[in-house]
């Protein structure tokens, strides 16, 4: 009985108890360029500082305007990126990790926290020195 008692103890704990892993939206997009065989761009991105389900919304591939984009959440980034880019944490980047969408139904903090930020990490693009520029000329941090 009491090992029962006690099992029940820890699954209360860890049903409780806030995720102990990170959320993660992993991107694939198809680019269909003239002239050129069609190429993949793969990024992955999360965001820090946030309560769980924050990027519920810009990682919902229902919301996609674009074709070819495939976007699946994940627990968290994979390793093997080339890059990956830093920035402060928007009300527009939690609609859309890139900043170019309408927001979404969930209510957030306003003003976000001061340690809100998004995390993107680039594995696959057509240019990384403009990713890179990008990144920088957007406020962010380029980092390897």
């Amino acid at each position: 009985m009491k090992r029962l008692l006690r099992i029940g103890f820890f699954l209360f704990a860890g049903l409780s108890s806030p995720p102990l892993f990170a959320e993660a939206c992993h991107v694939t997009e198809q680019l269909a360029v003239a002239g050129t065989a069609a190429d993949v761009m793969e990024s992955c991105f999360e965001h820090r500082g946030m309560p769980a389900g924050s990027l519920d919304w810009s990682c919902s591939t229902d919301k996609s305007p674009v074709a070819g984009v495939h976007k699946e959440k994940r627990a968290n980034c994979p390793s093997g990126h080339l890059g990956k880019c830093t920035a402060a944490l928007t009300q527009e980047a939690l609609a859309n990790e890139e900043a170019g969408g309408q927001y979404g139904h969930g209510s957030w903090p306003d003003p976000l926290p001061e340690d809100a930020r998004i995390v993107t990490y680039y594995y696959r693009v057509q240019d990384p020195k403009q990713t890179r520029f990008d990144c920088e000329n957007g406020g962010g941090t380029w980092s390897r």
